[in-house]
């Protein structure tokens, strides 16, 4: 796992932990119609403001990055080494502009050193949107179902749920606790 560097998106009032397939352009574009963008700040610094993030069941986030991935370099699965999927190497900045990481990695090393105050799930994601920004958009909604088919037929599901063992401990614990966010709670900032 890499706990190296990690980015956050930071406004006036929050500081949003980006972690990657878990609906950064949709979060990106909401962030972007409420504040100007000098009133926004790429960083890696924590600051004391509300720190948040979106979490995203491990097996459907694994198979969304491996479709993402494997689209984007237009790689076939039956050409990869399956295993090596799982932990994400060191990030490089250079990499990270050119959008070269592994999509497929756990969201647990994004979690474990920003002091997330509130998680949102995935699935209460549009809530969360119109009740702090008053709108939402979907992007990468369309994921290819036929690709995400062929890919489930090539992979031993209970083989790739071994290597996700530790992040849904970590998501049921998350799913558990008093940090996730739900529309009963209200705005965070």
């Amino acid at each position: 796992m890499n706990f190296g560097m990690v980015e956050l998106v930071e406004t006036k009032d929050f500081q949003y932990v980006r972690i990657f397939k878990n609906g950064n352009k949709t979060i990106i574009y909401c962030i972007e119609e409420k504040y100007n963008k000098d009133e926004i700040i790429y960083t890696s610094h924590l600051s004391k403001k509300p720190r948040w993030t979106v979490i995203r069941d491990p097996y459907e986030r694994f198979i969304s990055g491996l479709i993402y991935d494997l689209e984007r370099h237009n790689i076939n699965i039956k050409d990869i080494d399956i295993k090596k999927l799982f932990n994400m190497n060191p990030i490089h900045m250079r990499n990270t502009l050119l959008g070269n990481m592994k999509h497929s990695a756990s969201q647990i090393p994004f979690i474990l050193t920003t002091q997330v105050d509130h998680f949102i799930d995935i699935k209460d994601l549009n809530l969360f949107l119109k009740m702090h920004f008053g709108n939402t958009k979907h992007e990468n909604k369309n994921e290819n179902s036929i690709k995400k088919q062929e890919i489930e037929n090539f992979l031993d599901k209970d083989d790739v749920m071994k290597y996700l063992h530790m992040d849904y401990y970590v998501y049921n614990f998350i799913k558990n606790s008093p940090f996730l966010w739900e529309w009963q709670h209200g705005k965070i900032f």
